[in-house]
């Protein structure tokens, strides 16, 4: 139908000369309207070392939440950490489950902006008061130090300590303790 009505106004355009550039800027106008109602505008991305305050509204799994802050809605990877995704039975929801449980009960998070990823989502420090949530993760064996960007010491450490003490992904061997390489084994 809207092509009907689309080729009748162009075919009477062509026969009032002079007014297909205007029929041309209102459709153009249209289009962008409808697909701004349709599409809300995506928010600015934070800049790289901001600090936010921000709800946690879903934990995607145990290094990627959604949060509400100020400039918007935004999807975030937990800087300096790797999880087992969803798909490494039961590691992936194990791993999930346990980064909910180090979300305070107001779901209120400080996060440190440390970059962007190649999938647009912010990169950042999640902090409950003054502990670092990817840092507990690694502590406690629910996902492993993300070598190839995080190169700290005491990360490295936590890891030590979980492995030596069998905790999470540590429990047993395994593929767990290397999300990349299931990714790459098994692409969405």
């Amino acid at each position: 139908m809207f092509q009907q009505l689309l080729r009748g106004e162009l075919s009477r355009a062509k026969r009032r000369r002079g007014s297909a550039p205007l029929l041309i800027a209102v459709l153009t106008v249209a289009v962008f309207a409808i697909g701004w109602f349709l599409d809300e505008p995506a928010a600015p991305l934070p800049g790289k070392g901001m600090e936010l305050s921000c709800l946690v509204s879903d934990v995607h799994d145990g290094d990627t939440v959604t949060a509400s802050c100020d400039n918007g809605q935004l999807k975030v990877r937990v800087f300096g950490i790797d999880a087992p995704e969803i798909g490494q039975q039961p590691w992936g929801e194990w791993s999930r489950d346990q980064l909910r449980t180090l979300i305070p009960g107001d779901n209120r998070l400080r996060f440190q902006v440390m970059d962007k990823d190649n999938y647009g989502r912010v990169v950042a420090r999640l902090y409950a008061g003054d502990r670092d949530l990817g840092f507990d993760m690694v502590r406690q064996g629910f996902a492993v130090v993300y070598a190839q960007y995080n190169k700290s010491r005491a990360y490295q450490e936590a890891q030590a300590q979980a492995k030596r003490e069998s905790l999470g992904v540590w429990s047993r061997a395994g593929a767990q303790q290397e999300p990349w390489q299931w990714r790459r084994l098994n692409p969405r």
